[in-house]
């Protein structure tokens, strides 16, 4: 087990500050909205091939499938759709007597209807269905779908006592589907964070949040959802970088996956527009503009309408600063024009003059060669300077090289160093068990016997040095040669085939590990720190060279020679 303990002798864990790459995020940003009419091409015939198969399926079951999935691709790309394909969806469920499918495609209705500000159709679609015909697996959207509507509900009404009495019904929605989900699904985890939010608690939404970013892959939509609502986790806390930050990743998710139900943009938008970034504010405020009018909800025109006003004011505003400036700029051409007419007036009347001026030019023209020679001789300093820098980029390079080497001795060994704690483990409850039954079976002779012997220490002992021995030249093939050339030929270790390594070999393998504390080395190997400290002075004795140089040169084998 020692040996366990110091492969991780040496490690450390550094943590570095980066600045949030926003430029390189908005360069992306802008290049997906380019590339956005290739995603919804690819998003449409995606469509085109299911509703080919809606119409070609026969068995109901199965086109109600189909629908599902069609609903479900069109659900934040067209909300008309969405909504037309469950409608259909419930047709099929009713045809076929299944009362669970005709509940489930009716709480995903009315939970489109409150999405697109059909508060009224979705409360109506809520109360048709059968409370008493609700399974376990339909409550969760049957209680969400509620939640949802009622939220919206709290959130665009004018009336101060009505959006009071909606907030109390959602909240009292987000209790019943606190209790009844899963605690370790999305839609609890969701719910959960948004409760947090709500109660001003940023601190402990974004640990929630952390929770589901593990559980969603990038690119997908789940991604954009958990990526959004992280950025309002950041708007509480004030962080308008961090909010910027996930605004635009999940703004980049949105159009790759041809999602039109945008929130994320419009709301990265009027960020820039509040910081004075008005050009790429409007850029992103009009396809966002022009994406939710192709989502065709009414409630996200509303609500992003004032917003695109704002936005449309700033941007005349500084296309009236630009036109103001290049009136401008033109009169101060037309006067510059009029100067350079009075200039080639005076020109031509200083033409006599030139003739005097032409013993000046000569004398300048001396001083400009005595410059042009300080500057060769400049430039030959610079290329000394050049070749000093190429020494430093050369023991540079070797000092990477030396780095590269550490960590993979590290990765190599923290390796090694988990796969022994779990094989010891492993042996230690096999010990256990076996001294249980002993115990059990009243075999104290046998037992004592066992643990008196000290046969299992050796043999675990024996497999320690035989993982040491083949870690170790597995990261240092070429060892035991290197060794070897730095000894006389009398002194060198020569090895068999499949031999494991010598003590003394063992010795300076925990030397170039870096590992160079003889009492250390003593506790590993279980002899005393005299010892080691014979072998360490007997293999210097043998050495080429100067001896005192001797484990130096051992700590450099395996690395590139300077220079």
């Amino acid at each position: 087990m020692l040996f366990c303990f110091i492969g991780l002798i040496g490690l450390s864990v550094s943590v570095m500050a980066e600045k949030l790459p926003l430029d390189s995020l908005y360069r992306v940003l802008d290049k997906e909205i380019e590339r956005s009419p290739v995603y919804v091409s690819r998003h449409e015939a995606r469509l085109r091939t299911l509703k080919n198969l809606f119409k070609e399926v026969v068995n109901d079951d199965e086109k109600y499938t189909v629908s599902m999935k069609i609903f479900r691709e069109y659900k934040a790309y067209m909300t008309d759709s969405a909504i037309l394909y469950l409608n259909k969806s419930i047709d099929l469920a009713e045809k076929m007597g299944n009362v669970e499918k005709v509940i489930e495609s009716k709480s995903l209705l009315a939970f489109q209807c409150s999405t697109t500000g059909m508060y009224t159709e979705s409360l109506d679609i809520l109360a048709s269905i059968p409370r008493n015909k609700l399974t376990k697996s339909l409550i969760p959207d049957y209680y969400i779908a509620y939640n949802h509507v009622y939220n919206e509900l709290g959130y665009y009404s004018q009336d101060k006592p009505l959006k009071d009495i909606y907030r109390q019904k959602s909240e009292a929605y987000m209790d019943t589907l606190l209790h009844v989900l899963n605690p370790t699904t999305e839609d609890y985890l969701l719910k959960k964070e948004s409760r947090l939010c709500n109660e001003k608690r940023p601190n402990e939404a974004l640990k929630v949040n952390d929770l589901r970013l593990r559980n969603v892959l990038p690119g997908t939509h789940e991604y954009a959802i958990v990526t959004y609502y992280r950025s309002q986790i950041y708007v509480q806390m004030k962080n308008i970088e961090m909010t910027k930050y996930w605004l635009a990743l999940s703004a980049i998710t949105d159009i790759r996956l041809a999602i039109m139900d945008h929130a994320s943009l419009w709301n990265l938008a009027d960020l820039l527009n509040k910081e004075g970034d008005v050009q790429r504010s409007y850029d992103y405020i009009r396809f966002s503009w022009g994406a939710t009018n192709h989502f065709n909800a009414r409630i996200r025109r509303w609500a992003t309408s004032g917003i695109v006003s704002m936005i449309d004011y700033s941007y005349q505003q500084i296309s009236k600063k630009k036109n103001q400036s290049l009136l401008t700029f033109i009169i101060v051409v037309s006067l510059l024009s009029l100067l350079l007419f009075a200039v080639l007036v005076y020109v031509s009347n200083q033409r006599k003059k030139l003739a005097l001026a032409r013993n000046n030019l000569k004398k300048i023209n001396d001083e400009l060669q005595i410059l042009n020679r300080q500057l060769k001789e400049t430039n030959l300093n610079l290329d000394e300077s050049n070749q000093q820098l190429s020494v430093v980029n050369d023991k540079l390079s070797v000092a990477n090289h030396k780095l590269n080497e550490s960590n993979r001795v590290k990765e190599e060994y923290i390796g090694r160093f988990l796969s022994l704690c779990s094989l010891y483990i492993d042996k230690m409850d096999g010990f256990r068990k076996m001294v249980n039954k002993k115990m059990k079976n009243n075999e104290l002779t046998d037992l004592f016997q066992l643990t008196k012997s000290l046969d299992f220490r050796d043999k675990e002992l024996d497999e320690l040095y035989s993982n040491f021995d083949n870690a170790f030249l597995h990261l240092f093939p070429n060892f035991v040669n290197e060794f070897n050339a730095l000894l006389n030929d009398e002194n060198k270790i020569l090895l068999q085939r499949n031999e494991r390594m010598t003590t003394e070999l063992r010795i300076f393998a925990l030397i170039r590990l870096g590992i160079d504390d003889s009492s250390k080395i003593a506790e590993f190997l279980h002899y005393s720190v005299n010892t080691i400290y014979n072998y360490r002075a007997r293999v210097k004795n043998g050495a080429i060279g100067n001896r005192d140089e001797f484990e130096n040169r051992v700590k450099e084998i395996g690395l590139p020679k300077e220079g």
